[in-house]
């Protein structure tokens, strides 16, 4: 049962923490002047670089203990639990191919060194991250319905 909260735990802070960011944190800096905006996004995209992907694929490892048979998840918690597993797995690479690359490109910004097309980028992230931020909490809900199953 330890293993089952605490990777409930896991993957609710990350999908609250990715929900941040898509509904308040970059929609409030999107209003802010430039020499704000683009420091602050950067220091974001640092710092979240950094942590995501120990974050992403220790909550995925977490899920895929609970598939092991020393858990006994019942049939259908086990399937949920298989189920968001599947999409958190899946968001892996897609974070690789999408957002990701436009992250390691943000975290270089400066208000001096923007790119021409620095607003078409931000909007492609934030379009990624929302995608990936709404298949995580669909993992969420399936991984909670997992332990109601049980």
């Amino acid at each position: 049962m330890t293993i089952s909260i605490l990777t409930l735990v896991a993957l609710g802070l990350m999908c609250g923490s990715e929900l941040n960011v898509a509904v308040f944190a970059h929609p409030v800096l999107n209003r802010q002047p430039l020499d704000v905006h683009i420091p602050v996004r950067s220091s974001f995209a640092v710092l979240l670089g950094r942590v995501m992907p120990f974050w992403m694929s220790g909550s995925t490892l977490l899920n895929l203990f609970l598939l092991l048979p020393f858990e006994h998840l019942s049939g259908p918690a086990w399937h949920f639990a298989a189920a968001a597993f599947a999409i958190q797995v899946l968001a892996i690479p897609f974070s690789l191919v999408g957002p990701v690359p436009i992250n390691n490109r943000i975290a270089k910004w400066t208000v001096a060194s923007l790119p021409e097309n620095w607003k078409a980028m931000e909007q492609r992230w934030d379009v990624y991250h929302s995608v990936r931020t709404g298949i995580l909490i669909i993992a969420f809900v399936l991984l909670a319905l997992s332990f109601r199953t049980q």
